[in-house]
């Protein structure tokens, strides 16, 4: 399993091999910049590229500025 985190437009920002990585680095982008927060998405992907579970937008970890 491997985590991404893509941008609204699916442009990928950076792949992860852990998801306390990728979770850590999408919080990052949101603190960053809190208005933006909509606007990026962490996936999990199985091994065979395929969607393996629920996205986390970057919104729905409630990051106040």
């Amino acid at each position: 399993m491997h985590f991404v985190i893509l941008d609204s437009t699916a442009n990928l920002v950076d792949s992860f091999d852990s998801e306390s990585e990728a979770r850590a680095a999408l919080l990052e982008i949101v603190r960053q910049d809190p208005d933006a927060a909509g606007e990026y998405a962490m996936l999990p992907y199985d091994d065979d590229g395929h969607v393996a579970g629920d996205a986390v937008v970057g919104s729905d970890l409630h990051v106040h500025a």
